[in-house]
């Protein structure tokens, strides 16, 4: 409302922008993760509904590389290397503060090669942004695969270097290892339990 006065010029400044969010806001915990039949219910509704088909791109890939919403809706092509099977997130881009990369299972590089197509001759992924009766979040996603891929057995800290997390301790000053190999085995290997689900091909035309 402040924003819309200020634009007409109605007021010289919006007041809001001195509260700090803090005080209107504090974002409670989550703690919703799917089961693997939410989740092929979720991608069969997804894949056959009539949002566009970048958004569907979009929710396939996110649940399929466990990047944040953010990452990939400020993603360019320079740092896709669809070829090379990598995804540079560059540190400007990082909740972390530092570059990350996303290794890209077979059925990424196919996901992205059609958002190439559909993002014609842009620099960005996404260029233009366009819900879900199910409750959960596109957050939620990330934390999915997280609790799924913990329950298969991969090792805590490759999962959450997938998930491009600081790993906290002792630990995490010590432990200085990317696990790139490791983190390349598992990603293919959750895109392939994901296609087992509800394949992705269903959303390549």
């Amino acid at each position: 409302m402040f924003d819309y006065a200020l634009t007409c010029g109605l007021i010289q400044a919006n007041p809001v922008m001195a509260l700090p969010m803090r005080h209107v806001y504090r974002a409670a915990a989550r703690d919703r993760a799917l089961t693997p039949d939410e989740i092929r219910q979720f991608l069969r509704a997804m894949q056959t509904s009539n949002i566009r088909r970048q958004f569907k791109i979009v929710f396939q890939l996110i649940l399929m590389t466990l990047v944040r919403k953010s990452e990939l809706m400020l993603a360019q092509w320079k740092d896709v290397h669809v070829d090379e099977g990598e995804w540079h997130i560059p540190v400007e881009n990082s909740k972390t503060g530092k570059p990350h990369i996303v290794y890209l299972s077979t059925q990424a590089q196919t996901l992205f090669k059609e958002l190439k197509s559909l993002a014609s001759s842009s620099d960005w992924i996404l260029p233009d942004r366009g819900t879900l009766a199910k409750p959960f979040t596109i957050h939620d996603l990330r934390r999915t695969a997280s609790t799924l891929l913990h329950e298969q057995g991969w090792p805590s800290d490759v999962v959450e270097k997938a998930l491009n997390h600081t790993i906290g301790g002792v630990r995490g000053i010590y432990n200085r290892a990317e696990y790139a190999e490791q983190r390349r085995e598992m990603l293919q290997a959750w895109a392939d339990y994901i296609d087992g689900l509800a394949p992705s091909t269903n959303l390549v035309a």
